[in-house]
């Protein structure tokens, strides 16, 4: 009896669910109409969809005057890891070195910081810039845990002023430890829209990292929606759309002085004749920055390779750390002539040594004989400019230097030898070749100084204007009878004396040539620095050369090697501009 009413209960249970599972079938079918299905199916794909950040970098662009990107940043085909899809880090990281060439270390290191955060599902960005031979591997051969999507990245091939833009890197101990006090982290507050992951990149060199709080973003501009897998990679061949967010409010915008067309040609030139140096470009009437360029370059995208010699990742436009050689001269002259310490038409005697009392020497390229001011400019007659400069004195050199935006190393109890050789600028005075091309811009100018400007603007997301750094108002440092002296040696230099070969037809060059010992002895710097055109002068340029490594180019000239390049840069220049 006991045993019959159990199974009645039972089978009442299951009448029950059956009633209700057909009730539910019944009311999808045909209350809800053809359109459950439809529902039903969303539902699904709504689950098993991953939206995956469609950009590498949150971050705001950085323009130069003509608001055309630096970095040359678009959508690109773009090598993408899913942390939690992958079983063996070690032998995927050797798989895609032996595909591709990704160091396998990098890739290492960077995937199982991946998998160690708390977002382990979130993809990370291994390549940018795939090539057609890159994609094609990755996609035939299929590694689990790696796919190739559409990301905008933000250093693409043809970027321009690596040096100057800088670069970004994984963030140190140090920093994410300062962070995490700071409470800018997603783990110390997540409600800031901006905070840190620990596998975020920042900016640690150049412009990226001056102005890392007014680039950053904090969601991308774009997301790529497709159906993902129990771990969260997306499906291969199910295909994906692109689904593009609301603007992001917290990122901005840097526009430059810089003008891509002539930092194109500036690169160009640099690559057909420069292997290790540096070129600036200065618009002379405002002082803005047109173009600045250093060699050897570095790829953005790889900054790790670099890490270990830091050459290539060095911005010789700016660094204060090269002698300036003969273009030095012109602080010298300009001293003398200003204190009134010489006359033009006066004339020296050069023996091609200059002796001081203890016996130490000073030489000159050649014995010139007699010269006048404007002789000992064009044919750089180093004897000349130490007795200009013992005239001057120490402190006077040290004031015009100051001046014209330099720094000397010498006082009042300086030895005339070291005073002789900073005023040809060989000890004492070390400078960058941004300086220099300003030197030439304040006599073109006849003689008023403004100290160069770089960052024009910052725009917010919509592109309004919410910052602007104005160029410096002019300070007339040295006179307009000074200048007209000095401007008419160095177009007599450029048309018939050290700096012919940095003559431009039809607009004329005013400028110096110069070839200085570098840091290590067995080396040398060629310089030319100058204006032009000669009548209402428009752009200063300054050209710096180092001797290469292991001794090439060990007869590097100012005026056989960096005065072509100057004339190279103003022809191209003029040109687009015609």
């Amino acid at each position: 009896m006991y045993m019959r009413k159990r199974i009645i209960s039972i089978l009442g249970l299951f009448t029950v669910l059956l009633f209700l599972l057909a009730a539910r079938t019944a009311y999808l079918q045909l209350w809800d109409g053809p359109n459950s299905g439809q529902t039903l199916a969303q539902k699904a794909v709504k689950y098993r969809s991953q939206a995956i950040p469609g950009e590498e970098y949150y971050r705001g662009e950085i323009l130069d005057r003509n608001l055309q990107s630096l970095t040359d940043s678009g959508i690109r085909p773009t090598l993408v890891a899913f942390p939690a899809s992958i079983k063996n880090v070690k032998e995927t990281a050797a798989e895609l070195e032996r595909l591709i060439g990704l160091e396998a270390e990098y890739t290492e290191t960077t995937l199982k910081k991946g998998q160690e955060s708390q977002g382990n599902r979130t993809p990370l960005i291994l390549k940018a810039n795939l090539d057609t031979v890159q994609v094609e591997i990755l996609t035939t051969r299929k590694l689990p845990g790696i796919a190739v999507l559409p990301i905008k990245t933000r250093y693409g091939p043809k970027a321009v002023a690596n040096h100057l833009i800088g670069h970004l890197n994984s963030i140190s101990e140090k920093q994410w430890k300062k962070f995490s006090e700071q409470k800018r982290t997603a783990e110390t507050n997540p409600r800031v829209p901006t905070a840190y992951k620990i596998t975020d990149k920042m900016g640690v060199a150049g412009l990226e990292a001056k102005f890392e709080d007014v680039l950053k973003g904090s969601r991308p501009e774009s997301r790529i929606i497709g159906i993902a897998d129990a771990n969260g990679q997306l499906l291969q061949g199910l295909g994906y759309k692109i689904q593009h967010d609301r603007a992001d409010a917290w990122r901005n915008h840097l526009v430059l002085t810089l003008d891509r067309r002539y930092q194109e040609i500036v690169e160009k030139v640099m690559d057909e004749h420069i292997g290790r140096g540096a070129v600036v470009v200065l618009d002379i009437p405002t002082g803005d920055v047109l173009a600045v360029a250093s060699r050897p370059n570095f790829n953005q995208n790889e900054v790790g390779k670099y890490l270990t010699g830091f050459d290539e990742l060095i911005d010789r436009t700016q660094r204060v750390a090269f002698f300036p050689g003969s273009v030095f001269k012109m602080v010298v002259a300009a001293g003398v002539l200003e204190e009134h310490l010489l006359q033009p038409e006066e004339t020296f005697t050069c023996t091609g040594t200059y002796t001081f009392p203890d016996g130490t020497e000073i030489k000159c390229l050649r014995e010139h004989g007699q010269v006048t001011f404007y002789d000992a400019v064009s044919k750089s007659c180093n004897t000349t400019f130490v007795q200009l400069g013992l005239r001057l004195g120490n402190s006077k050199l040290t004031e015009y230097a100051v001046k014209l935006g330099f720094t000397v190393n010498i006082n009042s109890k300086s030895p005339p030898a070291k005073l002789g050789n900073t005023s040809i600028g060989q000890q004492g005075v070390l400078v960058s070749p941004l300086q220099i091309a300003n030197l030439y811009a304040t006599l073109a100018r006849n003689g008023a100084y403004i100290t160069p400007r770089i960052v024009a603007e910052i725009r917010n997301h919509q592109g309004d204007l919410i910052q602007e750094f104005p160029n410096k108002p002019p300070v007339q440092v040295i006179s307009n009878d000074t200048c007209n002296i000095l401007k008419k040696a160095l177009v007599l230099t450029a048309q018939s004396g050290s700096g012919k070969q940095a003559w431009v037809e039809e607009k004329g060059t005013g400028g110096k040539t110069g070839t200085a010992q570098a840091n290590d002895k067995d080396k040398v710097i060629a310089w030319f620095a100058g204006f032009t055109p000669v009548e209402n002068p428009r752009l200063a340029i300054a050209v710096m050369i180092e001797e290469n490594e292991g001794g090439h180019n060990s007869g590097l000239r100012g005026g056989d090697n960096a005065a072509p390049v100057f004339k190279k840069i103003a022809e191209e220049i003029f040109k687009i501009d015609n």
